[in-house]
This record gives structure tokens, C-alpha cells and sequence, in this order.
């Protein structure tokens, strides 16, 4: 079972403190975080997933820091931000073996959840389309299917 652990969370901008002394335990199940613009959300889930370091406490994963576990919680880790960054000239199939390998996946592994990740997005049949032709929805979709690479 993973847990997720928020100890003392801070993150301060100059004279202005984003998030304040957070204490969260996450368990296996589904989470919600609601806020008011600019309440500090994205500033939280960067400090999660290890892209923006906190001013002050830290995250634990299973009682270690993720600072520390480095590509074996990048491994672990699936995540969609509001805009993410994709290759408008790759194929929906390119797109996705190319973070498949990021996330060192075994070839053959990687091959059958792709496939299985675009299929379950409705976008198998399009695997060989390039992006750029993509509808906004399908992108979004394409996002889902590559935040869920990682179990």
C-alpha cells in the first residue's frame, strides 16, 4: 500500500507564503483538492510530484523523501497538470512510447499499456494521427491516457 505523507508543507514567494504548514496523509483511494484561485493547489501538486522544491517541510513516500527516491517515485507518479507539454509532430503512439521509455518501462511492457491506454481514452484509432490534427478533447484524453502510464 503506498502512503503519501505532507509534513509541515510550506512554500513561500517573497512576502507572499502559497501554502502554509500543510499536514495531509494520503492512502490508496481518490482525493480531491478544492480551492479558490490562486489558493495555492498547483503550488501543492508541484511540491507533490517533486517539480518545485518546498520552503520548508517535506513528502514522504512510504516514510522516505521523495527527494530521495528520485526515479523509483517518478515511477510511481501520474499526474496531469491543467497544460501539459506534448510533441504537436509525434503520433498519439510515438507520444506515448516516448514517456513509456522516460518512465523506464520494458519495451514489450510498454507496448501492450499503450495500447491499453489508448483504447480505454478512445484514441487506438487514432494512434497514428500526429497531435497537432488532435480536438482539444483528444488531447486532454491523450494527457489521461499518459498520466496513467505508471500504476
Amino acid at each position: 500500500m503506498l502512503e503519501l505523507k505532507l509534513e509541515g508543507l510550506g512554500k513561500r514567494y517573497k512576502e507572499k507564503m502559497a501554502v502554509d504548514h500543510v499536514n495531509l496523509l494520503f492512502t490508496n483511494g481518490i482525493y480531491g483538492l478544492l480551492g479558490a484561485n490562486g489558493a495555492g493547489k498547483t503550488t501543492l501538486l508541484r511540491m507533490i510530484c517533486n517539480i518545485l522544491r518546498p520552503s520548508e517541510g517535506e513528502v514522504l513516500c512510504n516514510g522516505s523523501g521523495i527527494q530521495k527516491l528520485g526515479g523509483d517515485y517518478r515511477s510511481m507518479l501520474g499526474y496531469l497538470p491543467q497544460e501539459f507539454g506534448y510533441y504537436p509532430d509525434f503520433t498519439a503512439w510515438r507520444y506515448m512510447m516516448y514517456l513509456a521509455s522516460l518512465k523506464a518501462l520494458p519495451k514489450e511492457m510498454a507496448r501492450e499499456k499503450c495500447r491499453e491506454l489508448l483504447e480505454l481514452v478512445g484514441l487506438l484509432g487514432e494512434a497514428k494521427q500526429k497531435i497537432k490534427t488532435f480536438s482539444g478533447g483528444m488531447i486532454r484524453r491523450l494527457g489521461i491516457a499518459q498520466a496513467l502510464l505508471n500504476d
